[in-house]
Formats: C-alpha cells, structure tokens, sequence
C-alpha cells in the first residue's frame, strides 16, 4: 500500500486565489476533495489541527473577519474546541483562514502532514494559535 501522504494530492484552484496568491483552508480542501462536501469538511478539519499543532505562524485574516470569528467564540467556544471532521465549526474556521499557497504546500511537506495521523491541539493551544499567530491583514 502506497504512503498516506502519496494519496492525497492537493489541489489549488487559480480561480480561488487572490492577487498575492492567498487562498483559505477551506478552498484548498475543496478543490483537493472535487467539492465534495463530506470530504472537505474532514481534510479541512485534519489541516486545521494539524496547523496549529505545528504552529503555522502564516494563517492570515481579515480584520473584519477575526471580529465576525472573534464574535463566534464569544457567543459559543466550539468554533475553536470542535474541530472534528463532522463539525460545521471547521467550515466557518477553514472559511476565514487564509494561507499562500505555496508556502502552505512547503509547510505541509517540510512538517510531513499525514492525512492518517489524528493531530488533536489541545484548547488552549488553539485558542493562544488563533489569537497569538494568526495574522491580520
């Protein structure tokens, strides 16, 4: 059987992208899923987990959409404590995050992401992620 990480191949649509060639999770995961709702949701999900276990410090937002993302938590904590492939919470994170596409690929590869490996931060560690190394822009 070939190695987890020769199965997927990530996609990124040039459509997706921006003028700087940043692009969300959740787009990423899409276009490597073939929009396939079910299958998004879950690689969205092991790549948000597996970012911030890593602590990739690139993940950028809008500061209108860390308020609107600020805002969620405030009103219920699960937009960043649940985070299983199952969760609409992944949807609404994987949305508003923004990585560029190259420099996410080298760091999926340079940290070895497994699509088979269960990468589960704990809570605090997600939320000093999102407040502490997510960047606005």
């Amino acid at each position: 059987m070939a190695a987890a990480e020769d199965e997927i191949d990530f996609k990124i649509s040039p459509d997706d992208q921006d003028e700087h060639s940043f692009v969300s999770i959740w787009n990423i995961a899409s276009a490597t899923c073939d929009g396939q709702l079910v299958e998004t949701r879950a690689l969205a999900s092991k790549l948000l987990n597996f970012l911030c276990k890593r602590d990739c410090d690139f993940v950028v937002c809008s500061s209108a959409n860390i308020e609107y993302l600020d805002e969620k938590f405030e009103s219920d904590n699960k937009i960043l404590y649940d985070w299983k492939p199952e969760s609409e919470h992944v949807d609404i994170i994987a949305q508003h995050a923004e990585v560029p596409g190259k420099a996410f690929m080298s760091f999926l590869k340079t940290h070895k992401f497994n699509p088979e490996t269960k990468y589960n931060p704990r809570r605090a560690d997600r939320v000093e992620w999102f407040n502490e190394r997510w960047c606005i822009g």
